[in-house]
C-alpha cells in the first residue's frame, strides 16, 4: 500500500499514478467526450 495520498496540486492535468507501492507524478489529458473523439480522429488521420 503507497500510504497517504500527496497534498493536490494547482495545476490541472498532473496527477501521482501508484506503482509498485510508489507515487509517481504524471501529466494526463483531462478532455471531454467529444474532445477525446475529436483528437482521436485526427491523431487516426496523421493530422496531430
Amino acid at each position: 500500500m503507497a500510504g497517504p495520498a500527496p497534498k493536490d496540486r494547482a495545476h490541472p492535468g498532473r496527477v501521482h499514478v501508484v506503482q509498485g507501492g510508489t507515487a509517481h507524478p504524471t501529466q494526463v489529458l483531462s478532455l471531454t467526450d467529444a474532445e477525446a473523439a475529436d483528437w482521436l480522429t485526427a491523431t487516426a488521420a496523421g493530422g496531430i
